[in-house]
């Protein structure tokens, strides 16, 4: 399990026993929602190398951690992007009506 503590804009995580200091430039709040989601994301992780394995590597729980958050990252530019193309579509959709119907009047 993992942990922080802040101390001005340097945050410490504690990552499988491993404290891992860094500086934000960010919002202190921020900057530890990011820690939470990689602590979750490590613990995650483990289980699921707990599930394959007696005693899993740190490599390869931080490994798997690193393909996990890349996964999502990847899933959320997709989906930004087809709700980017959607808008698009719907605002030349739009536009047309609207231009459609001026130049009926």
């Amino acid at each position: 399990m993992g942990k922080f503590q802040s101390v001005d804009q340097v945050l410490t995580l504690e990552i499988l026993g491993q404290p891992f200091s860094f500086k934000t430039d960010v919002d202190v709040s921020d900057a530890k929602a990011v820690a939470d989601y990689v602590i979750a994301s490590v613990d995650r992780a483990k289980t699921q190398c707990a599930n394959k394995a007696a005693s899993p590597d740190k490599r390869a729980i931080l490994i798997l951690t690193a393909l996990n958050i890349t996964n999502e990252y990847f899933e959320l530019k997709k989906r930004h992007q087809q709700l980017l193309h959607d808008l698009d579509q719907r605002s030349e959709d739009l536009l047309k009506t609207l231009e459609s119907q001026f130049t009926g009047m």
